[in-house]
């Protein structure tokens, strides 16, 4: 595939990761008129030359260094694994090129810390993929938040359910991620951006024990209430405990924000568009599970149609490539701080998870 290219001089991208986030990464990065320059990556060489050629890409490697290096380059997308995000993103930091870091920002606090020193160092943008930001019901309750609609937040209520095949996809892959880590990021990231400063000083929750548990020893589903300094209350929960054949491709979400002015609620459960066929439709995630019903627009990035993508995953990638081509900074993408932030409440809750304790979060950041 013969990429157009309709402005000269625009924007290198190297996308680190040919699994199905970085392969449509990397597709949605291949139809930006901008994008003079594509390379892509990936540990499993016959994945990343398979990418390329369905991209146009100019350039694979199974090396992450040796394209972040490359002149040509001048911004990366990390898709990595979620125990793999590390090196490529401090190599591009080092490199004095932008990167935008798939959730979760890393799995472990201090390489988190270590990629946020070296930003501010280097003063290299580092952003967070949260792509649900880019979502239209999302961002309105973050614009009527803002305009005061709902006054002082006082509580939230969200939950994010996975289907047990998407679970197993994701903890097969990253063996240390949990559902708090992996899923209720999402939440997490949600609520902090609405309350925009505040930041909980405390977590307990509890965890379920099912057939995930049964096989990868991390909970099946975490509920957890966090409680900020100023009285705010959360209650968040997410399971990995619905069954391969139910009818969302990936997740289902509901978010509540109660406030002295206003309360905002979103159902988000996909039920409005509901198909049924005798003809098996397989998911986006994992294409090797099928299902005859299917809640359509389910699959979080957004959809194909008619060939082209559509939905908050290639609104995010071209606010990324967007603010690089520009040198600004997008109001909408979440900054590494923000990934961190999340990181370390979605550690939190798990410990809570463990010991049974209520655990406070220190914010040394």
């Amino acid at each position: 595939m013969t990429r157009s290219r309709y402005i000269r001089d625009g924007v290198g991208i190297a996308v680190i990761g040919a699994g199905s986030i970085g392969t449509l990464r990397a597709q949605i990065a291949h139809r930006h008129p901008c994008v003079d320059f594509l390379a892509v990556c990936d540990v499993i060489g016959e994945k990343a030359q398979a990418l390329a050629g369905a991209c146009g890409a100019d350039a694979w490697s199974t090396d992450a260094a040796e394209l972040i290096a490359r002149p040509e380059v001048d911004a990366v997308v990390v898709a990595s694994t979620e125990d793999a995000h590390f090196d490529p993103a401090m190599g591009s930091i080092l490199a004095r090129k932008p990167v935008l870091v798939e959730k979760p920002l890393t799995i472990l606090p201090d390489e988190a810390e270590k990629l946020l020193a070296a930003s501010d160092e280097y003063s290299v943008a580092l952003y967070t993929g949260f792509t649900q930001r880019f979502r239209r019901r999302y961002l309105a309750i973050k614009e009527h938040v803002l305009r005061g609609h709902v006054g002082q937040v006082t509580s939230a209520k969200a939950t994010i359910y996975l289907t047990e095949a998407v679970a197993r996809s994701v903890i097969s892959r990253a063996g240390t991620t949990t559902p708090s880590i992996n899923t209720m990021t999402y939440l997490f990231d949600l609520l902090f951006w609405y309350l925009d400063g505040p930041l909980p000083v405390s977590a307990y929750a509890a965890s379920s024990r099912g057939n995930i548990h049964d096989d990868y020893a991390a909970p099946d589903a975490t509920w957890s209430v966090l409680t900020f300094d100023d009285g705010t209350v959360a209650n968040l929960g997410v399971s990995w405990e619905l069954p391969e054949f139910w009818p969302a491709y990936v997740a289902s979400m509901d978010f509540e924000l109660f406030g002295r002015d206003g309360t905002i609620s979103v159902k988000d459960d996909h039920r409005d568009v509901l198909m049924a066929s005798r003809v098996p439709v397989p998911a986006p995630y994992t294409p090797d599970v099928s299902m005859n019903v299917a809640l359509l627009g389910s699959y979080m990035p957004g959809d194909w149609a008619l060939g082209e993508h559509f939905g908050a995953m290639q609104e995010e990638t071209h606010a990324f490539i967007n603010g690089v081509g520009q040198n600004r900074q997008d109001p909408i993408l979440a900054t590494g701080a923000e990934g961190f932030n999340v990181l370390m409440a979605s550690r939190a809750v798990d410990e809570a998870a463990t010991t049974g304790e209520v655990v406070p979060i220190t914010w040394g950041l």
